[in-house]
């Protein structure tokens, strides 16, 4: 579980530079919605996380521990909906100015899409158990396997996590960790397609199915990539309205 301190936020008014010391946001309202937002994205950090334990273990052809972390995903994907809500009502009831308000709602809808990604791909591989032998397809070739494909979809969102921290103190920050997530997600899309040219490089011994389920999970990946890869345009975009 990631540290709890991230949640709660540096607004302190000595603390507020850049796009929001201009807007003297320092009441209640636009604190707790930040902290909404922080809280919303770090159940979402969580789903992602336990993706690595849940292909592990399917490697291990532990299929009870497989469908119980996906479980887990699936309640925190409904934890990030439940303060998703939350913080789009207070939004909605005024925290920010008219002018911004809009990308803070955008922002917690692509966060969302991570979130939903993330369930898909877990329940790609949970539904349908895929024997060991083709899911080792997944590991054949060096510096292009489904581990690495996680951990750089990690990365992503991670860098997103940082990003959207600094948007209440930095936003010189939110954008380079941004354009870094941009990078990461381009590094996932190149492990993804080397990842598709192998799996189809077995079409001859697999079952269509497997291969089908293969090829989904693998792509469904590097969609929670793209996802964060959105929400980080996002918060450029929110940066530079905002500085306008």
């Amino acid at each position: 579980m990631l540290a709890q301190c991230y949640i709660t936020l540096n607004l302190e008014p000595n603390g507020m530079r850049d796009i929001f010391g201009r807007f003297h946001l320092a009441d209640r309202k636009e604190k707790r919605t930040l902290e909404l937002l922080m809280i919303h994205f770090l159940d979402v950090v969580e789903a992602v996380l336990q993706l690595e334990p849940l292909l592990e273990s399917a490697r291990r052809s532990d299929w009870k521990t497989v469908e119980e972390i996906s479980d887990t995903i699936s309640e925190l994907e409904k934890k990030a909906d439940n303060s998703h809500r939350e913080a789009v009502i207070a939004i909605s009831k005024g925290a920010f100015f008219s002018g911004i308000r809009e990308d803070f709602l955008q922002l917690m809808e692509q966060n969302d899409t991570v979130a939903d990604a993330t369930h898909i791909a877990a329940r790609i591989i949970s539904d349908t158990p895929i024997d060991t032998r083709s899911l080792q397809i997944l590991y054949e070739e060096p510096k292009a396997t489904a581990a690495e494909l996680i951990s750089k979809t990690k990365e992503t969102v991670y860098l997103l996590e940082e990003a959207i921290k600094a948007i209440a103190v930095d936003s010189q920050l939110a954008v380079s960790k941004s354009l870094l997530v941009e990078h990461a997600e381009g590094e996932a899309s190149t492990i993804r397609d080397r990842l598709i040219k192998q799996i189809f490089s077995h079409k001859g011994e697999l079952d269509v199915l497997t291969l089908l389920q293969l090829r989904d999970f693998v792509l469904k990946l590097d969609d929670v990539a793209s996802a964060a890869e959105d929400s980080s345009d996002i918060v450029i975009a929110l940066v530079t309205k905002a500085q306008a």
